[in-house]
């Protein structure tokens, strides 16, 4: 072994889910989302306003104007019944998302984890042998030199040895160079210092896996992040489409007007309700409403396509992991004994 020390997997999973930078940004990207929620069910500012009315022709002077012409106004727009809350859903959706992409960050990088690990562990493993291999042709090329001596054999065989030496010689180099590397990737991802060395990692033969395709099908259609995304994308445009729909319907504006502000009291005031028509549907809420309609659509044939797709995978890391294990009772149980 080129460490004595040993690396933990499980350490680094848990550091890489603390320091990775990318996991941070998908974090604090899902907290910012969660913030937009209050915000998509608030009312608009109101409007606040000064007016004087009749003001003498021919002067700047407000106070000229009558008290009863001196008013204070307030409005406040005031979309139609639902709009409001149906804004909030959405948002609420939209985080919802967000915290899937944080989820499958983490899932991503502790794939990266446990991947570089294994790369870390077979070029370890490679070298070892490898040095032990080499350890034996040293001695095999001492026989063989003392035989050429001798005239046993011809130096023909003491040169394919040394070759043979040569190349194993470059190839434990090489895997410590792989060594290198993969300690600088799995130091990024941990936000380590990249030079930094790590021990040698242990792992332990298990072939113990025993879950059937159907139940890894279920639990991917029930945990997969990228695939949940893809759900609530279908759940946001059907809130964006009743969203369109009541953009069909008028806007409040009320509006409460004071007079006679500026002589120590209140005096008449006026009270106006308008309406914002949706006058000009046909170009604009008919087609909102249809630009929804195909959002919706293209979500639901995005979600399928996505589900095939996370449906094969499934399947093709089931059959890569059957052949695994099948290899492993091969040399395990028929090639080693034998």
């Amino acid at each position: 072994p080129l460490f004595a020390q040993e690396l933990s997997l499980s350490n680094l999973i848990e550091e890489a889910l603390k320091n990775n930078p990318e996991i941070l940004s998908a974090r604090k990207t899902w907290e910012a989302s969660q913030a937009r929620i209050p915000q998509a069910k608030s009312l608009d500012n109101p409007t606040v306003g000064i007016s004087f009315e009749k003001i003498p022709k021919g002067t700047l002077k407000l106070n000229k104007t009558m008290p009863e012409d001196r008013m204070l106004s307030i409005s406040q727009a005031i979309p139609f019944f639902g709009k409001l809350s149906t804004k909030g859903k959405i948002a609420l959706i939209e985080s919802q998302m967000m915290a899937s992409e944080y989820k499958a960050k983490e899932l991503e990088i502790i794939n990266e984890v446990k991947k570089s690990y294994n790369e870390l562990f077979m070029h370890h493993k490679i070298v070892e042998l490898n040095e032990e291999s080499l350890n034996l042709l040293r001695g095999i090329s001492k026989v063989a030199e003392a035989r050429y001596a001798v005239g046993e054999i011809e130096q023909e065989e003491v040169l394919k040895i040394h070759l043979e030496i040569a190349k194993l010689t470059n190839e434990i180099e090489n895997h410590k160079r792989e060594i290198s590397a993969q300690e600088a990737k799995l130091n990024s991802i941990l936000n380590r210092d990249i030079k930094g060395l790590l021990g040698e990692p242990a792992i332990k033969e298990d072939i113990s896996f025993n879950k059937d395709i159907d139940s890894l099908y279920k639990l991917t259609l029930e945990n997969q992040p990228e695939l949940a995304i893809f759900n609530y994308a279908i759940e946001r445009n059907k809130y964006s489409k009743k969203l369109a729909e009541l953009e069909f319907l008028p806007d409040f504006m009320p509006q409460l007007t004071l007079r006679n502000i500026f002589s120590g009291g209140f005096g008449l005031w006026d009270f106006m309700l308008a309406l914002s028509v949706p006058f000009w549907f046909w170009t604009k809420q008919r087609y909102g409403l249809k630009e929804a309609i195909n959002n919706l659509e293209s979500a639901q044939a995005a979600y399928q396509a996505m589900k095939n797709k996370m449906l094969f995978e499934t399947k093709d890391l089931f059959t890569k992991l059957e052949i695994a294990k099948n290899r492993i009772r091969l040399y395990r149980e028929n090639l080693l004994p034998l």
